[in-house]
Order: C-alpha cells, then sequence, then structure tokens
C-alpha cells in the first residue's frame, strides 16, 4: 500500500511497536536481517574498496575522547571473515595527524580514496585533502584546498578529475569549489548559498546537477572557471521545498529520485515524498512519485543489482533536541526498510532492522548483494554536551534483500576481466547464460550523512552465449565516470550474483557540455568572491535595510547551515539583495528592500516556510529606516512618503530582540545604550524645539491592524538644529 501523506497513520505506528506486520511475512517479500555485528567503532564514513573489503571510521577512536579530538584511525572490515584490521593514521604533510570526520569522498578512477576536508570542531574543516591507496594500505597528504572544508561533497566527473564543493571553515560556508586533476587543484567560480553537502550528480552532458537540498536545482559547467546556472522553467524547484538530510540517488542514466527529508513547519515532521527527474528529457522538470510509508530524515537509499532503491533507517518524527533534526524519541526512528520500483514507482514495506539508524548512520551495497546498515549517534544534540551513549552504535547489520530468496539457486560468475574500455565487448562466464534477465554493475559505495556520491548503476547490453555472456560496456564516461563497479548478472527469477568488481578506463568518449547554453555566461557578480560581492551589495544598497532573525533547526547554527536560508531570503517579496555572509554570532542575515519601504510581514514567513519549510524558525525582523521625526501626543512617529500611515516609536525592550545565542537557545541581552535609546531620542527630540529633524533609527519592527510599531535600539539624527 502506498501512503498519500507524510504523517504515520496509528497504524503504521502500531506495526513498528510490534516489529511491523511485514515482518511476519516470507522474506522473499519482505527480505530478512542478520544479527548485529559489533565493529570497532562507528562506521560514520563508509567505502566499499576494489577487493571487496569495508573501509570505515568515526568521529572518535573511543567513547571517552572528545568528540573534538584532531585525529581518527580508519579500519578494514572483511565481510567474508568478520575480521576488523586498522590502516594507519591520516596525517598533513608534516605527520601532524588529522581527523577525517565530516570530510568528503569519492573513489577516483584508479580505485583510490580521495578524501576532502575532515573535522577541527562543528562547523569547521580541515583544508587537507587525502588519498587512500587499498594496495598499499597508505595516507598521502595532498596540497590544502583554498580553504577548509566541513561537510563538503566530492564527486568524480567524467574525466576522471573530482570535483569538491562545499563545506565550511570556521562556521562560514566555502562557496568555492574546487578541481583535483591528479596534480593541482583549480578554482571554480563561487556559488554564494551553496549548503552543506550538496547532492551532486555527473549528468550526461558531463555538467554537475546539483538536485538538493536547496530547493532550486543547478547545473555546474566546470570548465574554465566554471558556471552556476539554474535548472529553468517551473519544474525547476522541487515541490516538497528545501528538504535536508535525505538521499539523492541516480537510479538510471540521467535519472535521479530525491527522497524524503526536511523538516515541516509546524510539525517539523520531515516528509514521505519522493520526487524525480529526467535529465535527458528535453525540458527536465521534477515531478511527484509515490510517498515512501514513513516520513524519513537522517536515512540511507541504497542502489540494489536489479534497479531498485532500498531505504533503510531515519526518523520520523518531529521532536527531541533541535526539533526533528534526529529525534530518537521512542517510536521515532523508523525501524522497518521500504524498496521502491522504478517501473511502477510503487513502494514496498520490507523488514525491520533491529537499531537506530538515524544521524551518522550509513548502508551500502556489498559485492554479496547484501546491504550493510551501521553507525548512527557520536554528535552534540543541544550544542553542549555529546548524545546519550546508548545512541552512539559501534555496529551494523546486515539486510538480506527478497530477491536473495528467490529461485532455486543464484547465478555464478565464473571468470570475467579485471578491466575493460568503453564500448568494449567483453566476455563473462557463467554456468546458465540463457538464465540471465539483466546485467548490472553499480560503482563503489563511498557513503556518509545520507547520501553515497559514489553510487550510479548502468544495465548492460548482453548477449547469451555457451555458459558466458558477451556484454558490451558503456561508450561514453559521461554516463558512466571510470573507476571500479560492481558487475552483477540477476536471472529470471530475480536474483543477482555475487558480484565481479570490474574497472572501467582506457579512452574516454565525452559528450561536451561546451556550448551547451552560451547564455550561461556568468555575469561579472557571480564570479566575485564571497567577500567581494558583500561588500558589493553593501557599497550599492539604497533600499531599506532589514536583519532577519533566523534559527537553524541544524544543531550548527545559520553560519554553517546557510544554504536554505540563503534561498529563502532571495525569494521574498521586494528583497532586492541578500548578504551573503549571514551574521553567524547573532543567528542573524541581512537583506536589502528595493525602496525605503517596510518589510512584508503578512508574507514572509509564509514565503520562507514555502522554500525552506520548517528547516529555519522565523524570529522577526530589525529595520534600518531614515524618516522624518514627529511627535503625535505623547508618541514620536516616523513619517515617510514611503510608508503610511506613520510609524509609531516605541521603547525597546529585551523581549524584542532578535539577535539570538545559540548556545543557550535564547535572546542576547539588552545592554543599557539599548534600553536606554528610545529615552534618549525623546529627550533629543524635546531639545530642538518645533523642527522636525531627519533621522536613523534602528530596531525589531511590528505590523497590527492599527499600523506599525518601531522599537528604538538605535538611532543617529541626521539633520540637526542650526
Amino acid at each position: 500500500m502506498t501512503s498519500t501523506s507524510s504523517e504515520p497513520s496509528a497504524l503504521q505506528h502500531a506495526e513498528d511497536a510490534i516489529g511491523g506486520s511485514a515482518a511476519a511475512h516470507d522474506p522473499k517479500e519482505v527480505g530478512r536481517w542478520g544479527p548485529v555485528l559489533e565493529l570497532p567503532n562507528v562506521p560514520i564514513h563508509s567505502h566499499v574498496l576494489s577487493n571487496g573489503k569495508l573501509l570505515f571510521w568515526g568521529r572518535r577512536d573511543r567513547p571517552a575522547d572528545s568528540l573534538d579530538v584532531h585525529e581518527c584511525t580508519p579500519h578494514i572490515w572483511d565481510p567474508n571473515t568478520g575480521e576488523t584490521t586498522i590502516t594507519p593514521q591520516p596525517t598533513l604533510s608534516d605527520g601532524t595527524k588529522i581527523n577525517l570526520f565530516c570530510s568528503g569522498h569519492a573513489f577516483l578512477s584508479d580505485g583510490t580514496l580521495l578524501v576532502a576536508g575532515g573535522h577541527l570542531a562543528d562547523g569547521d574543516g580541515l583544508k587537507q585533502a587525502a588519498l587512500y591507496n587499498y594496495q598499499t594500505n597508505t595516507w598521502t597528504a595532498l596540497p590544502e584546498m583554498n580553504k577548509g572544508r566541513w561537510y563538503p561533497a566530492v564527486l568524480v566527473l567524467a574525466d576522471g578529475t573530482a570535483a569538491v564543493c562545499s563545506g565550511s571553515e570556521n562556521n562560514v560556508p566555502n562557496e568555492v569549489s574546487q578541481i583535483w586533476d591528479g596534480k593541482q587543484w583549480r578554482l571554480l567560480t563561487p556559488f554564494q548559498g551553496l549548503p552543506l553537502y550538496p547532492r551532486l550528480h555527473v549528468a550526461p552532458d558531463t555538467r554537475v546537477f546539483m538536485s538538493g537540498w536547496l530547493a532550486q536545482s543547478y547545473f555546474l559547467n566546470t570548465a574554465g572557471v566554471g558556471t552556476w546556472t539554474q535548472l529553468a522553467g517551473p519544474g525547476g524547484s522541487r515541490s516538497a521545498g528545501l528538504r535536508d538530510y535525505a538521499p539523492a540517488v541516480m537510479y538510471d542514466i540521467g535519472k535521479i529520485i530525491y527522497i524524503g527529508g526536511g523538516s515541516d513547519t509546524n510539525t517539523h515532521i520531515p516528509t514521505a515524498a519522493a520526487e524525480i527527474i529526467d535529465l535527458t528529457a528535453t525540458v527536465p522538470a521534477w515531478k511527484s512519485t509515490s510517498y515512501m510509508h514513513f516520513p524519513r530524515r537522517q536515512h540511507n537509499a541504497t542502489l540494489l543489482p536489479d534497479g531498485t532503491v532500498l531505504v533503510t533507517g531515519g526518523t520520523r518524527g518531529g521532536g527531541g533536541p533541535n526539533a526533528g533534526f534526529n529525534d530518537l524519541t521512542p517510536g521515532a526512528p523508523v525501524h522497518q526498510a521500504e524498496l521502491w520500483d522504478p517501473k511502477t514507482g510503487k513502494w514496498t514495506e520490507l523488514a525491520a532492522e533491529d537499531v537506530d539508524r538515524c544521524y551518522h548512520s550509513i548502508a551500502v551495497l556489498l559485492p554479496d548483494a547484501t546491504v550493510l546498515s551501521g553507525g548512527g549517534g557520536e554528535y552534540r544534540p543541544d550544542n553542549q554536551k555529546e548524545n546519550d551513549p546508548k545512541d552512539s552504535h559501534r555496529n551494523a547489520q546486515i539486510f538480506y534483500p527478497p530477491y536473495l530468496f528467490r529461485g532455486d539457486r543464484r547465478p555464478d560468475i565464473t571468470a570475467g576481466p579485471e578491466v575493460v574500455t568503453y564500448g568494449e565487448h567483453f566476455s563473462v562466464g557463467t554456468s546458465n547464460s540463457h538464465d540471465i534477465e539483466l546485467v548490472s554493475w553499480i560503482r563503489l559505495p563511498s557513503v556518509t550523512h545520507a547520501n553515497d556520491y559514489n553510487q550510479r548503476i548502468n544495465l548492460l547490453n548482453f548477449t547469451p552465449q555457451y555458459n558466458s555472456l558477451d556484454i558490451v560496456a558503456p561508450n561514453q564516461a559521461n554516463i558512466c565516470p571510470p573507476g571500479h563497479y560492481m558487475l552483477f548478472l540477476v536471472n529470471k527469477a530475480g536474483t543477482p550474483s555475487v558480484a565481479k568488481i570490474i574497472r572501467i578506463g582506457g579512452p574516454v568518449a565525452l559528450v561536451s557540455a561546451a556550448g551547451l547554453a552560451r547564455e550561461e555566461q556568468a555575469a561579472a557578480e557571480h564570479r566575485m568572491s564571497t567577500a567581494e560581492l558583500d561588500r558589493a551589495i553593501g557599497g550599492r544598497a539604497s533600499g531599506t535595510r532589514v536583519t532577519v532573525g533566523l534559527t537553524s533547526k541544524c544543531p550548527y547554527g545559520i553560519g554553517a547551515c546557510w544554504g536554505g536560508a540563503y534561498e529563502a531570503l532571495r525569494n521574498l517579496v521586494d528583497v532586492a539583495a541578500v548578504r551573503p555572509i549571514p551574521i553567524a554570532e547573532d543567528s542573524t542575515a541581512e537583506v536589502y528592500l528595493r525602496g525605503d519601504t517596510l518589510p512584508d510581514l503578512d508574507s514572509w514567513p509564509d514565503q520562507i516556510a514555502g522554500t525552506a519549510n520548517g528547516s529555519y524558525h522565523f524570529r522577526g525582523v530589525e529595520v534600518t529606516v531614515r524618516a522624518s521625526l514627529r511627535r503625535k501626543g505623547a508618541n514620536l512617529e516616523l513619517h515617510s512618503p514611503a510608508f503610511d500611515p506613520p510609524v509609531k516609536l516605541m521603547p525597546f525592550d529585551e523581549s524584542r530582540k532578535i539577535q539570538w545565542d545559540i548556545r543557550t537557545g535564547a535572546r542576547k541581552p539588552a545592554v543599557t545604550a539599548e534600553l536606554e535609546a528610545y529615552g534618549k531620542l525623546s529627550a533629543e527630540y524635546e531639545r530642538m524645539g518645533d523642527r522636525e529633524p531627519s533621522v536613523r533609527v534602528t530596531g525589531p519592527v511590528t505590523k497590527a491592524e492599527t499600523g506599525w510599531a518601531l522599537y528604538v535600539r538605535n538611532f543617529e539624527i541626521t539633520t540637526r538644529e542650526k
């Protein structure tokens, strides 16, 4: 049954409490979970190497360590024996140890793992990048990037280079993307408002496609200095709006599904909605597919050999610390797995795992066609102390999908090449070639924070031979970036073989993205650095300056979690410009209106919610306006042709302050000068007699049926008596 609402039903809650009605069914319908496997660390970052083993690391080596320890020990787990070994600790080139927690990563074409960024503190990332070579079990430090990156995305491109996008340094987003070409870094045009861990994919025309977290989708042409452009048309935005901590999967060439995530405005519950897009269409546009059975946030999505998409873990709750960011209250974590079939667009409810798998959990496809689901925990739920130790899971569980319980036996692969080239016909041995229905290969997993940037699939053309298959490799790297893939044979019963890991390389055939859109030439403003753009906006802005109070539901604050707020502010009515750097210490942002008017407070809260959903709480606004000062009875008023009726001035008090301290979760205290500002302005007016001075007043503003009220926090008289 397919749900039509993101709100879980009472029946669904009851089913979860008893293990789910699906758990009573045959495993060939719902699959089966194996026992919980203990691991030496929380597998927050996990990667299937080209030898079939799993490389993983967590936030800290020991539970008693600081959450901000500056070292880590990656482990290797052998799924065949269950044994774990360690790798050397990654370091800077001078030997200083580093922590690769909250880094980004993807496999290069030769099978080495590129890891960019890492952890100094929440919101503060490393400049360092490193390579891991599984054949020599060594880490190698690369040249430093332009700035630190905490929560960056890494994507291997069609030409074998790698794009590194986003991340933050000292809670300031790094909005300059870089390309690693194997020798050096190349800087690209900044993208103001780039979200952390943006969901990226190599599009069939070789551009990078950003499917989320933002509502609006974008392309990045990495040629030259790089060009960012919006996906045009009304279908260029996902109808579900900003949905963070949700996976996006390219489930076929150019076809992407974006699944769940985010936070609804009032309930803070994530969505069960899923949306799909086909980048090969003449006019690509997002459209809805069936809803999941459960709303989910912090979940994982895994491509399976038969082309279906498995979703595991996540929370459906809207409570707990940070209002649903990672709600672990009983009944909120979703243990039931679900399977999406792209042929029907429907979701099937599967068996339930035993452990909460929410924030910092992972799921990876193993070469034997099972899925390892593990991790969760290791964070500060209230920005001050770590989560309850029982919520950090140094373990994993293997899921055996339903296809492993169908048919008499699995297909086998008796022989196959180690390397193929683009467009090559190659032979793979199998005992029953005429029973093979499908041949697929899936790029090796490299997953963290609810997404796998390495993940993609190709369905390969093949011809049965005697005890073998003649298979045709993809002919273009833009639909199959170079690197290692797990090749699966799927029989007529739908059961896959154990994979043969094959690398595709050799001459790279590309469809060029150059000239796709000459109108994509970016304006000079878009080539500015963020600091340059900030200065330019402040220098030319002539409209009312509005300070907007926004509390991010992300526990790392608006400084690091800026992208969704920036997108929402840009879409507000009457906003001419947004300063691209938020005021992180106050949890505020600044915008400029198109004239000397006042903000549309009737529309803004709904508009912010419409774009960013419940990811940010709107606390109100403060304005700086210039007008004539008059007295009406006992009250002071601001008069200007730009607003009617006049604005009534009021004494400022601490309850009106929009500047926020995320550490205490409270308004910042008012200082004496702020509390006395109205009285001083009134006294100054009285001293000037009957004159009507021009003043610039700053303070929170509210609107009621009787008109506007501005609570004076600061002022300057700009026309004085002579």
